[in-house]
């Protein structure tokens, strides 16, 4: 197996759900020194990897999952398990390039993407480079120039209860009742349009008895140029009586230039290797929402298909992952000379 083969074997067995990515950690940090790279950790657990004391190029992507171990397989074609697309798959191919680089690069990977972003909260805090890439999936021949915001939110509705035979006041039907209402102000049936997608719902404990309390969780997200906090006001207007909205996370949507130094860069590297470029709308977010407003140039790139992300089918070839080393290796050269 090759060299980025092994690396991405070794981080997807440290299982690393968000909240706990202690044992990837020191994984990481492990790796990157064996890797020739200057390695350490800020205070939330953030790892970093130098070579030749970083320069003016970031490659960052996130060593955090969503729950839900899965079977470690490596071949000499093909890497699956937990994190292989999204995004530890990225991020080897990120350590392998900086590792043969000729040029100063930093490699940063953030826990809590999947969550609430605290690891690039606490970046925001650091002096940054003028360029990043974000390593997020993208087919390996995909430079991602936008994503949509978003925002994480909570409703919580309450009735009297009673007996379910009664028209008695029920806080499942008046959650429900503002679901569908959420519907008319973010259908999402194009990129263009807010979508709202219930992710955990709750409510009642007894079959005969009207529930006093229901509460479900929701993802929204919004295109560029849209405000998720403006949508989420629109949303609490709609809401059924004696029930409540909570914004657990939000993010604004971005959108960056084709032309911009970092895409171009990007785009320049897949085109000097044979294969055709695609620029890419994703609809979800990633911490390049969070980043975009702290440096000169920012896009994300990566292998691995992204419709396999936060699925039990998470695999990368090999091909693609040596692809990607070639392309980020490409990319520090450009924008650094």
């Amino acid at each position: 197996m090759k060299k980025v083969g092994e690396v991405l074997v070794r981080l997807i067995k440290a299982y690393s759900p968000t909240g706990k990515e202690k044992e990837a950690e020191d994984v990481l940090l492990q790796l990157a020194r064996e890797l020739g790279l200057e390695a350490y950790t800020d205070e939330v657990g953030n790892v970093f990897a130098e070579k030749e004391g970083g320069g003016n190029v970031w490659l960052v992507s996130h060593y955090d999952t969503i729950p839900g171990e899965l079977p470690v397989i490596g071949t000499d074609w093909m890497i699956a398990g937990r994190g292989a697309v999204d995004a530890k798959g990225p991020l080897a191919a990120m350590l392998v390039a900086a590792s043969e680089s000729t040029y100063p690069v930093t490699v940063v990977a953030l826990v809590g993407e999947e969550g609430d972003s605290r690891g690039a909260k606490h970046l925001l805090k650091k002096d940054f480079p003028d360029y990043i890439v974000i390593g997020e999936p993208s087919d390996s021949r995909g430079v991602v120039i936008s994503y949509r915001g978003g925002a994480r939110i909570r409703i919580d509705c309450y009735g009297e209860g009673g007996h379910s035979s009664s028209s008695g006041d029920s806080a499942i039907d008046k959650l429900i009742s503002s679901i569908v209402r959420f519907k008319d102000i973010a259908p999402g049936s194009s990129y263009e349009q807010p979508s709202a997608a219930v992710t955990v719902i709750s409510g009642g404990k007894v079959s005969n008895v009207l529930p006093k309390h229901a509460f479900a969780e929701i993802d929204l997200r919004v295109p560029p140029n849209t405000s998720p906090l403006a949508v989420v006001e629109d949303l609490r207007k709609v809401l059924e009586e004696d029930c409540e909205l909570l914004v657990k996370w939000f993010a604004n949507p971005v959108s960056v230039k084709p032309n911009d130094p970092v895409p171009r860069a990007l785009i320049r590297s897949i085109l000097s290797l044979g294969a055709k470029p695609k620029l890419l709308k994703k609809y979800g977010s990633s911490d390049m929402n969070l980043l975009y407003g702290k440096v000169k140039s920012i896009a994300a790139y990566g292998p691995g298909d992204g419709k396999l992300a936060h699925t039990d089918m998470e695999q990368v070839s090999l091909r693609d992952l040596e692809f990607a080393v070639r392309v980020y290796l490409r990319t520090v050269e450009q924008l650094s000379g």
